[in-house]
């Protein structure tokens, strides 16, 4: 039941931007993890969109309307449904 998706055959629509990030000191180990788990995922489970707001990394959840941060998902920010449409434009 466990079929191996190739690279090839599947393409994560966050690649291309999430390569456009600057390296920040310890942040990169993180974001390649994130890059690679998006891969794998093919069209399974997604993973929430990540940006970068106030020198943190958070998940956007248009869902629940909140970022939260990716090293701490209890420290989170509620949003209004304008401020999810902007976060969204920002996502890496």
């Amino acid at each position: 039941m466990n079929s191996e998706v190739k690279p090839d055959e599947h393409k994560s629509a966050y690649t291309d931007s999430a390569k456009r990030i600057s390296a920040v000191p310890g942040e990169s180990a993180m974001l390649a993890s994130i890059r690679e788990a998006r891969e794998k995922c093919g069209s399974g489970v997604k993973m929430l969109p990540v940006l970068r707001h106030e020198g943190k990394l958070w998940f956007l959840d248009e869902r629940l309307k909140q970022l939260r941060n990716v090293r701490n998902p209890h420290d989170y920010i509620d949003l209004n449904d304008f401020e999810v449409e902007y976060f969204k434009s920002k996502v890496v």
